[in-house]
């Protein structure tokens, strides 16, 4: 805010500077053309100048603001801007927090699966079992607890959706409920009769619409956030459960299978459902999906010892993107992109941590997972640190990626990779 108010008393200084002269307002010499051109910049207007629409720079955007088809240009531009800086060195797991997670939580085990960044620079881990909503200041890594629930998988997973709202997505539990996390006020929307294992997750489109990821139930309810209402696809999913929903810059959603043996993809701008004909196995193969800037949405294995990508630009093409060394089961669950351009699927019963190259799908081994059952999903900090959700393991531990450039909030926050 305090750039843009810098930037406009600059273009009323330059305006009040000019000799008088009158030029071609669309010579990019010109005065005229510079000081409409900042103005522009500063009140986001993005209509045609002289030919030439302006581009506001991804980190000068709302977060709410760069899922919008039209500025994918520029977030694609910085986040690989930051990949081209690379690494420091090698991983690292810290501990974070000397607390375990049972004495904050007052869970046993089984806590916690996903986690969100708020505007307010807090991370939030979504509760499983646990009773609580838990925050932490990724600064003083400190915890508070931010709502209470009723806990014994109630949910699993959220949403960020626009004004710091998160949508919690109801599993065992017939009530939609958000968590305004400017004040950390938890809120029943509706409630409504559905089946067991209802959503997995959600996505937060361009259209202002939270989609719940189909789970135990095959139809795809969302949240109007324009109107404040739930609403619900025509067309069902089929085929069993899915595990992630994964947002690209054309506004669709593909939903990861899990016990499902095909991706269906959500075009949110005519809500039309159409299916990827590759089969993933069903069997709970997959688990998780991630959207890299190269136009690739990289499928992670539960069961499975294939890592596969979709080519969203080469007509939705399965690409074989390697094999995980010793594959077991229910190895990982969930992934996050970090600056340095690597992928990090979060470990479960995996026995290590590992890294996939979003360039050219190198798969490397880092450090042992301390445990197991250990975590369910993670999300990245102000300095590509990755704070990982605590499942069964009782610590509270982020993955140090040692990336040399970060993502500014507005990248960090977007619904394209701030999710479960």
């Amino acid at each position: 805010m305090l750039r843009n108010f810098t930037l406009l008393i600059f273009v009323i200084f330059l305006s009040h500077c000019t000799n008088g002269n009158i030029s071609n307002n669309c010579d990019v010499g010109s005065e005229n053309y510079i000081n409409s051109l900042l103005l522009r910049f500063v009140v986001k207007d993005r209509s045609y100048l002289c030919g030439y629409k302006v581009r506001i720079p991804a980190c000068s955007l709302s977060y709410e603001e760069t899922h919008l088809p039209e500025n994918w240009i520029q977030v694609k531009q910085e986040v690989e801007t930051q990949f081209a800086l690379g690494s420091s060195g090698e991983e690292t797991l810290i501990k974070y927090n000397t607390n375990t997670v049972a004495a904050v939580t007052g869970a046993a085990s089984t806590a916690f699966q996903g986690a969100l960044i708020a505007p307010n620079g807090n991370v939030y881990l979504l509760p499983y079992n646990s009773p609580k909503i838990v925050t932490i200041n990724p600064i003083t890594k400190n915890y508070e607890s931010a709502a209470t629930v009723p806990g014994n998988v109630d949910f699993i997973g959220g949403t960020l959706g626009p004004n710091g709202i998160i949508y919690l997505s109801p599993h065992t539990n017939n009530t939609f409920f958000k968590l305004d996390t400017s004040n950390n006020t938890l809120t029943n929307i509706t409630s409504i009769s559905m089946g067991g294992a209802a959503y997995n997750g959600g996505v937060y489109a361009p259209n202002g619409k939270i989609y719940y990821v189909p789970s135990g139930e095959s139809t795809i309810r969302y949240y109007d956030t324009k109107k404040g209402t739930i609403g619900s696809v025509a067309t069902p999913v089929s085929g069993g459960i899915f595990a992630n929903g994964v947002l690209t810059p054309e506004g669709k959603i593909y939903f990861i299978p899990h016990t499902a043996t095909n991706i269906h993809i959500l075009d949110t701008f005519t809500e039309s459902v159409t299916t990827i004909p590759f089969s993933f196995g069903g069997a709970s193969n997959y688990i998780s999906g991630i959207y890299t800037p190269n136009g690739r949405i990289y499928i992670i294995p539960y069961n499975a010892s294939t890592v596969y990508y979709v080519d969203t630009k080469d007509n939705d093409k399965v690409v074989n993107a390697g094999t995980i060394p010793s594959a077991g089961t229910a190895m990982f669950n969930g992934v996050v992109l970090a600056p340095n351009g690597r992928l990090y699927p979060i470990p479960l019963n995996y026995a290590n941590f590992i890294s996939i190259d979003s360039n050219n799908s190198e798969i490397r081994v880092l450090m042992a997972n301390p445990s197991t059952n250990s975590y369910r999903g993670g999300v990245i900090g102000q300095a590509g640190e990755i704070y990982l959700s605590p499942h069964s393991s009782n610590r509270f531990d982020l993955l140090d990626t040692k990336s040399i450039g970060s993502f500014c909030d507005s990248v960090r926050l977007s619904p394209y990779w701030n999710k479960f």
